[in-house]
């Protein structure tokens, strides 16, 4: 067994331990619960789990939930399909190259509706302004203009992800067997099943004009169509069917998985990279522009080290039951999650792991030859496992770092930023395997002058 599989290995023991100390503890409660409800509580509750049941028989007909566990929180999108694998990791004809492309496009767009233009110092809510930012940037990569620029995309960019996560964190907290009933009753479920269908309205039209664009060029008409992830499903995927009658969730599933001391320093490199090589996109495709940060490259890396989104990753689904030599069962259908924080905060891997050191993977390039090709951003290795490991790490990984190189060297290069007099740095919020910058933190900013 390899140090990984071992590792592993020792903390799902782990895991097991503690969950056969706490069962009995909810069991207990669930009793204590059950016994203090009235007849009319429990009619309600009857009644409630009776409706649950038949809209999930109803959903059971046509495939749309299957199995039971995280499915509840809509999970099973993720599972079901790999389209969306294909759509984002498709790279011949340099595919990656021509999404970045037409995001480049977007900036200056996204840039002029999202970020304040004030020549003085204001507070701003930056997570949110980010947000708005990468949902247009995005956007211009799946569904393509004008669909990019809707209130109904906006909408469904900047809430999709919160209810998913809200939802699949109240399903966590209590037993499974009432979650046939909370997946008709928490209004995040709710508004996920709304939006859901609501992607229709975004993608119909995505896919009307594509097909007009295909019979004029049969036509020998020249057309001028930017290349998005929607358009390359329906001219690659040979079950027409299928893509039409699941547009909606394949947009979403690419949807939900798309600053510091050191800024003076990543500004310099900035300009320097500009005098060099010109504006993105001006002498050098995005794609190999972005590869020129890296010192950027590093400070994300050194970001992710110490606040990346999710302590367990990567994760994996049982397909089938698994027994250890020691008699561990691991039944089909658990999710397996590996404790990546601790690799990230091993002094074996990282000397001096609570400090943040934005040059440290610089650094480890510049030591040999060899090494100037390894410790990048969204590179899977064991000492970075923020975007998952092997052949199953994030497929959209590269897209996504080389995006946010995009947005923050041009956020860098054109406005200032800091902390309000009264304020330090956020701390995150730890829920679960989830780490969340602090939701209220905000940010001073100016247009660099």
């Amino acid at each position: 067994m390899d140090v990984l599989s071992k590792t592993f290995y020792d903390q799902l023991v782990q895991l097991g331990s503690q969950r056969e100390e706490i069962t009995p503890i909810i069991k207990e409660r669930a009793t204590d619960f059950i016994k203090s409800l009235t007849i009319w509580q429990i009619l309600a509750l009857v009644s409630c789990l009776y409706w649950a049941l038949t809209s999930f028989a109803a959903r059971t007909e046509d495939g749309y939930l299957k199995e039971w566990g995280d499915q509840w929180a809509m999970n099973t999108l993720w599972s079901h399909s790999e389209v969306p694998i294909k759509a984002i990791s498709e790279n011949r004809n340099d595919q990656m190259g021509k999404y970045l492309e037409a995001v480049r496009k977007e900036l200056d767009y996204a840039l002029e509706m999202e970020v304040p233009d004030a020549e003085d110092w204001i507070s701003i809510d930056v997570q949110l302004m980010i947000q708005k930012l990468l949902a247009r940037l995005v956007g211009k990569m799946i569904v393509g203009k004008p669909a990019c620029r809707s209130p109904e995309w906006m909408d469904l960019a900047e809430h999709f992800t919160e209810d998913f996560i809200t939802a699949s964190i109240i399903m966590r907290l209590v037993p499974k067997w009432m979650h046939p009933l909370l997946t008709e009753v928490i209004p995040q479920r709710r508004r996920l099943r709304k939006r859901l269908q609501g992607v229709f309205n975004i993608t119909d039209p995505c896919v009307a004009r594509h097909e007009e664009a295909k019979m004029k060029r049969k036509q020998g008409l020249e057309i001028e169509e930017e290349d998005n992830m929607v358009a390359w499903i329906l001219d690659n995927i040979k079950d027409q069917d299928y893509v039409l009658k699941n547009l909606n969730k394949l947009v979403v599933v690419m949807l939900v998985p798309a600053a510091h001391t050191k800024s003076p320093t990543l500004h310099e490199e900035i300009l320097q990279v500009n005098k060099e090589h010109g504006e993105i996109g001006e002498k050098l495709p995005m794609k190999e522009w972005v590869t020129k940060l890296e010192l950027l490259d590093s400070f994300f890396n050194g970001s992710q080290r110490l606040s990346q989104p999710l302590a367990i990753t990567p994760n994996r689904y049982a397909v089938e039951d698994i027994t250890f030599k020691d008699s561990l069962q691991v039944p089909k259908g658990a999710l397996l999650g590996w404790v990546s924080i601790h690799n990230q905060i091993d002094s074996n891997i990282a000397p001096e792991p609570e400090k943040f050191d934005p040059m440290r993977s610089y650094g480890k390039r510049q030591v040999a030859a060899e090494e100037c090709h390894k410790h990048l951003a969204g590179q899977p290795s064991l000492e970075n496992l923020t975007f998952g490991y092997g052949s199953q790490a994030c497929p959209g990984r590269n897209i996504a770092i080389s995006i946010l190189k995009m947005v923050v060297s041009r956020l860098l290069r054109d406005y200032e930023f800091k902390f309000a007099d009264d304020q330090s740095k956020p701390k995150n919020i730890y829920l679960l395997e989830f780490i969340i910058p602090d939701p209220k933190a905000r940010l001073m900013i100016r247009k660099r002058k």
